[in-house]
Order: structure tokens, then sequence, then C-alpha cells
């Protein structure tokens, strides 16, 4: 996994490089340029022949970002590219580490530096940049806060319209947040954006953020955050997702493998539960048992054929929590009875139950906002996993509240119920009690499609039942979800794909 730092993260981490390290700043700035021309080249198949002569607009600002800007502008030139220099901001700005860059750039003689700052007018900045192959945007780097205006306004909005260049965004795009990933006002929407050292938070968790494709490009010192304070979050990849995998053995069997219990599913939503009995075997567990009431076992007998069936009686709680300690995991919520009665079985299950458990759907809605005081002293660990909607209805405010500000969404929910929590959507975050944050990368429209969340609980408890800790059945659940849902789309298409294409898929990831 790799950290994901905020912009004063990132500002300490640049000064420890430099003074503890002894690294100067113009020698990071040399390789964060450096590292974004290497980008250029790959992404652009740029050698030999190709890269020269290559039309290239770098347009740069007066701090940092721009800084980087000159010194991709002098690679690029030095590779064969006509570059052109555009200033947005006066010359006099330019200071620092940037100003030395800038100054090399001048004394070499070859690159023209266009101050440009006067220059209020997007049609005059049209015509600035009207025949270039590759627009390079180093205007704005991590520091921005405010609403762009003016002549960088001007530059991006020219930048952005241009209908055949490349547009390759230095460290982020200029005009957006690097805490939040929102547009102040207006961004460059880059094709390809270098962002340096490490990601930044807001890129991470607004699955909107101009970026295009965004790789990270190393300084060549490590990224260091202050003593006692780690990065802001880890971003999910999958060696880490895969080392975390439970393997079994040659001499494994069902029972080796984990019994887990699915309390699921109600008259008219059968479906649920089949979704994640099938994905809890996909998922590995090796056995599979449904919970239903007796009057409905019946049917589900007739749902499924892996998967076993009991029958409970909601007006024994106490009775079903005893039957429940049995098993590995249980997974509580899909499709489950919405009546007041089955509310008192899901709090017994939840305090008293001493495996694990993962709680969804109307799970979360019969804990409702005083779930902390409900979850408070859980006998064993419990992951929590509401969409936006279901999040607000436990914190007791609105959807857009909670998608405003996903982060303290999520920490509040896992603080307050002492569980592992994860707040389904683009960019699914997982949080721990303690406040350590996972970001899973996807933002893929295909899993908005019914049973999608029955497929993850399923998996999560699959997870759980074969002994991965709470967080790591969370992460890795989150993770190989949305990698069978890009798998399955492959194939079938955003529009087409249903959630019981899922399951499959799952089994073919994890392999």
């Amino acid at each position: 996994m790799s950290p994901v730092l905020t912009a004063q993260q990132l500002r300490h981490s640049d000064a420890w490089a430099i003074n503890t390290l002894g690294l100067p700043g113009i020698v990071l700035m040399e390789n964060a340029g450096r590292g974004v021309v290497r980008m250029i080249q790959r992404k652009l198949k740029l050698s030999g022949a190709s890269a020269r002569n290559i039309r290239v607009s770098v347009v740069c600002g007066a701090g940092q970002n721009g800084g980087d800007g000159f010194v991709i502008a002098r690679h690029l030139h030095l590779a064969g590219a006509s570059v052109k220099v555009f200033m947005a901001m006066p010359g006099a700005a330019v200071s620092g580490d940037a100003l030395v860059h800038r100054d090399v750039l001048l004394r070499m003689g070859s690159v023209p530096i266009r101050d440009c700052s006067p220059t209020d007018s997007e049609a005059d900045w049209k015509g600035q940049l009207s025949d270039a192959e590759l627009i390079v945007d180093a205007i704005f780097g991590t520091g921005l806060s405010r609403e762009v205006t003016g002549v960088a306004a001007n530059a991006i909005a020219a930048m952005n319209q241009h209908e055949t260049a490349v547009r390759i965004a230095v460290d982020i795009p200029s005009g957006c947040h690097a805490d939040t990933g929102r547009v102040l006002g207006i961004a460059v929407q880059a094709h390809h954006t270098g962002t340096i050292a490490a990601r930044k938070l807001g890129l991470s968790i607004n699955a909107d953020a101009p970026t295009g494709q965004l790789e990270v490009l190393g300084l060549g010192v490590p990224v260091h955050t202050p003593e006692g304070n780690g990065p802001y979050a880890h971003w999910l990849e999958a060696q880490a997702i895969r080392d975390r995998l439970p393997r079994p053995s040659p001499g494994a069997h069902k029972g080796s493998r984990g019994h887990v219990l699915l309390l699921a599913g109600s008259p008219g939503k059968t479906g649920a539960a089949a979704l994640s009995a099938r994905s809890a075997q996909r998922g590995g567990a090796g056995l599979v048992t449904i919970a239903v009431s007796a009057a409905l076992q019946a049917d589900m007998d007739a749902k499924v054929q892996e998967a076993m069936t009991l029958a409970i009686d909601p007006e024994s709680p106490a009775a079903i929590v005893a039957q429940a300690s049995k098993f590995a995991a249980l997974a509580i919520g899909p499709g489950m009875p919405t009546e007041t009665l089955w509310r008192e079985v899901v709090l017994r299950l939840a305090r008293e139950l001493p495996g694990p458990a993962v709680l969804d759907a109307d799970a979360l809605n019969h804990l409702g906002p005083d779930f902390g005081a409900a979850l408070a002293g859980a006998a064993g660990p419990r992951i929590l996993t509401p969409h936006p909607g279901e999040a607000a209805r436990l914190l007791g405010t609105t959807t857009a509240e909670v998608q405003a500000d996903r982060v303290t969404a999520v920490r509040r929910m896992a603080r307050e119920g002492n569980c592992v929590t994860v707040l389904k959507g683009a960019r699914t975050l997982i949080a721990q009690p303690d406040g350590t944050l996972f970001i899973n990368p996807a933002a893929d429209p295909a899993l908005a499609t019914a049973g999608s969340g029955d497929v993850l609980t399923g998996l999560v408890a699959a997870l759980l039942g074969q002994g991965l800790s709470a967080i790591d059945a969370a992460c890795a659940g989150v993770f190989i979800h949305a990698e069978a849902a890009a798998s399955a789309r492959a194939t079938l298409g955003t529009g087409n794909l249903i959630a019981g294409d899922l399951p499959e898929a799952v089994a073919r990831w994890i392999g």
C-alpha cells in the first residue's frame, strides 16, 4: 500500500529532505522535473526521432510548480522538442529554487520564455498555445487554496479548449485543491498527471478530480511524515491485498476454510441472501448457511444449491445468538426483514456474538443513530458497510453532508462504533476506530447495480471466516469486489453488468 499525504505533510517531507538529509531544494526540483519528463516520454512514446521537433508549450507560475516547469522545458528541449515557456505570472514574482532553474533556462538562450502575465484574455492565450502538440501545466501546485481568477483562469480555459494537444499536469492539475480534490473555480482537465513524491489526498478521495491517468513520481528520497504521525491514508494496491489473502494448505477441507452464517433474506428479497451466499462461497468459505424465518426456509432452499439453510425464530434472540456463535463469521442485513421484531435480534448479535460479524443494509437501519451505544463493548470484531444514505441515517445527518466530507463521516462511524467502517461509493473509504484510513482506487459505475453490495457483504464474511482480521477482510473484500467488477465489465460492458456476474469474477481474481 502506498501513502496518501496532505499538502502540509508533503511540505514537511520536503523540508525533512532538505534540512535533515541535506539534499538541496534545487536538486529536489530537478528530480521532480526529470521525473515528469520521463513520464511524458513513456506515455507519449517519445524517443529518438519521435521526440524531435514536437511542439511543446510549458505554462508556468511563479512558485515551486513553475520551477518544475522550467526543468521540464529544459530537458524536453535537450531531447529535441521545440519548446516554448509561457509565464502566467510576472517574472519578478519568481524566487528561490524556481528562480535558479528559470535563470538556467534564460542563460541557455534556446528556449523562449514569454511573459504573458499581462495577457488577461482567453482569446490571446488560445492564440499563444494554438500550435502546441503537448501542453505542460505548471502554474499552481499543492499550495493553492483560493478560487482561480484572472490571467491564470484564462490560461487554464485556453489549455482546456485546445482540441488536439495532450495536457500534462505537474504534481496536481492547476486549480484543484490538494486536500479535497475540489475544483477552485476552474482547473486544468489533464490527460496525464505526474504527481510528485506521493499521492495527494484530494486527488485520491475525489474520483472526479481532473487528473486523467495519474502516476506517482519519486524524488529520489523517501517520503517522511512527522514522528508519530503517519500518512493521512493508505492507497490499496493489488500485491498488498494478495499478500493478505488466506491460502489453503494441501490438506484443507471444507471445515477448515470457515463456516459462514448469513442472516439475510425476506419475502421478495431472497435474491439478496442468495447473492451473498454465492459470493461467500466464491470468496473461499468452506461452508455457507443462510438463516431465515421458518416460513421462508422452503423458498430459500429452492433458490440455493451449495448453501444450507437454517430456520430461526426472531422471538428468541438469545437462541439465535447461541446458534450464530457456532459459526466462524456472520453477515447480517442483505434483504433481511425490516419489522421491529428483528431489531432486537440485530442488537443482540451486534453486542453479544463472540466471533466477527459484518453488518450491512437493513441491519444498519436496525442499528440506527444509536449504533455507537449498540456496538459499545461488542464481544467480537464488527464491520459496518454503509452506502452514503445508510451512513447518513447512522450519523443523523443528510446524504449530501456525508458526501461533502466522506473522510470525516467514515472516521466518525468507525470511532463511535469502535468498529471497522466501509463507506461505499466511488473511491470507497475504509476506516479503523483509531482513524487509520484506507482508500480503494476503483470508481466504477458498473457497480451501481442492485445487489452489488450484497456480494461485497458475502465476500467480506468469507474472508473473516477464513481468519482475516476485520481491517484486512474489509480492505481485501472492497478491493477484490471492485477488481471483479472491472473484469466482468471488460466482457459484458458497464450497462450490462448485474450483481450475479460478480461472484465468479471474484473467484477468478482470487485464483
